[in-house]
């Protein structure tokens, strides 16, 4: 909403901030207002407030790089963006790209053949006629059949967001039969083709060494009915969930962690179900503990990536590709410097160990996902333990971090990349929706959000159709 008077009502201003969930607006006060409390034209008693007296500023926290395909949608939405002390609907923002269309809420390009190339694409954000931000990136359109023929393998950590595997399945269901590029997805999470090493609530520091609590592993044959994920087994003396199963052809291991009971497994024994999916009685041959973090060796008690290659006969060369999305449990209650320090630290280990056994494989950081856009979806997965507005303001710190110290010439130069999961999903359509009465005493139902950090599968689905467009730029 461009004010070429420079005059803003304070209708116009509190409305803005309503709309984007703020209970209040910081109106600083200009000098001259600010010298008496009784000045006749004190900001918070006039009805027209000037454009000096708001002393408007904002952030814009893009990738330099952005990373499209031949008829994929991609879409920048304003509001994971441009980050300011007003409402967004109080400022200008203009996109300058010979590519794509701009509306309202988000600048959107589906690429048609005879795009690809390099283009421009700046976002220049004002407020009352004056530019407060400007962000200069390059769009990188690639076309579809590039990659044809070739091939490459994923490895895909992070938290919750990477555990459920959505955004893994939709590129093997919408772009593997294009096979431009052939890929083969890595890990032991996950089934059929779409494997990955997601954990729900996982930290940077958890993958940077060992996870926490262990787990055990027991090898069986002649299973007819695999247990499933989170079902609880018993061997008579403690209960284990089970957080991985690698059968095939009724053979192979799962692998849980003891959430009951303090004693270790028998070497060899039967597994009894309680709860969940899977066969009534399992043996087993053997069991092991084995380490939270898949990449941790416990006799060494240090990360052994090519243990963890070796362990599950994967192969892995420099044009391969990691990817880690991880970010919001690390911040999630607080954030400090010293907190973004260990993410970086941790980080840095893990690339470490990772290319001290493939040198030069390609490390995508995936900028972490900002949550749903409403504080209804923190009261119902939170009650009152966060807000949006607390957790955006860690939120926009991790990312501000992240882009200062990996959005670089450099970094790229050395096949560390940053990937725009942050600016391409729907924080209003494609986050989880839920009903409610609207009031005890009311039998009207209303929609709203039901989720504050997971978004529904069109979400996930959206950070698919980024992940492919970088995998794309990058064969």
């Amino acid at each position: 909403m461009k004010k070429d008077d420079k005059q803003f009502s304070r209708r116009d201003l509190f409305k803005g901030a309503a709309h984007v969930g703020l209970a209040s607006v910081l109106i600083p006060l200009s000098p001259a207002s600010a010298s008496s409390p009784y000045h006749k034209e004190h900001p918070q008693t006039r009805s027209v407030i000037e454009f000096p007296d708001l002393n408007a500023s904002a952030v814009i926290y893009m990738p330099s790089v952005i990373y499209t395909v031949e008829g994929v949608e991609t879409n920048i939405y304003f509001d994971n963006v441009v980050f300011s002390n007003l409402p967004n609907e109080l400022l200008a923002i203009d996109v300058v790209c010979g590519k794509g269309r701009q509306y309202d809420k988000f600048w959107r390009i589906t690429p048609q053949p005879g795009d690809e190339g390099i283009s421009s694409f700046r976002i220049d954000v004002s407020f009352a006629g004056q530019l407060i931000a400007s962000k200069t990136s390059e769009l990188i359109i690639t076309s579809k059949s590039k990659g044809s023929g070739k091939s490459l393998k994923v490895l895909c950590i992070g938290d919750s967001t990477t555990a459920g595997g959505n955004y893994i399945s939709i590129i093997n269901t919408d772009f593997q039969p294009l096979n431009s590029p052939s890929m083969t997805f890595l890990g032991t999470r996950g089934t059929g083709p779409t494997k990955h090493e997601g954990r729900g609530g996982w930290k940077f520091s958890q993958y940077a060494g060992d996870g926490g609590q262990s787990t055990y592993q027991f090898s069986m044959s002649g299973i007819d009915e695999a247990p499933g994920s989170a079902s609880v087994y018993t061997d008579g003396k403690s209960e284990f969930t089970i957080s991985e199963i690698n059968i095939t052809g009724g053979k192979g291991y799962v692998a849980g962690r003891r959430s009951k009971g303090t004693e270790s497994p028998a070497s060899n024994g039967t597994l009894t179900k309680i709860s969940g999916v899977g066969a009534a009685a399992i043996p087993y041959s053997n069991s092991v503990m084995t380490a939270a973090n898949p990449f941790w060796n416990l006799k060494t008690q240090r990360l052994d990536f090519k243990k963890y290659l070796a362990d599950h006969a994967y192969t892995m060369t420099k044009d391969d590709l990691i990817t880690v999305h991880l970010g919001i449990n690390d911040v999630f209650l607080e954030n400090s410097p010293a907190k973004l320090a260990s993410i970086k630290d941790d980080f840095n280990k893990m690339v470490a160990e990772f290319r001290s056994v493939v040198p030069q494989i390609n490390i995508g950081l995936c900028i972490t996902i900002p949550p749903s856009i409403s504080q209804d979806a923190f009261a119902v997965s939170y009650a009152s333990g966060q807000t949006l507005k607390g957790y955006m303001e860690n939120y926009k710190q991790l990312v501000d971090f992240l882009l200062v110290n990996y959005d670089t010439t450099q970094m790229r130069a050395s096949r560390i990349y940053c990937i725009g999961f942050n600016y391409s999903i729907d924080r209003t359509n494609n986050f989880h929706k839920t009903t409610m009465k609207a009031n005890a005493r009311s039998s009207q139902m209303v929609e709203t959000w039901g989720n504050g950090v997971h978004p529904d599968n069109s979400g996930y689905y959206q950070m698919g159709d980024a992940l492919y467009g970088f995998i794309k730029s990058l064969i």
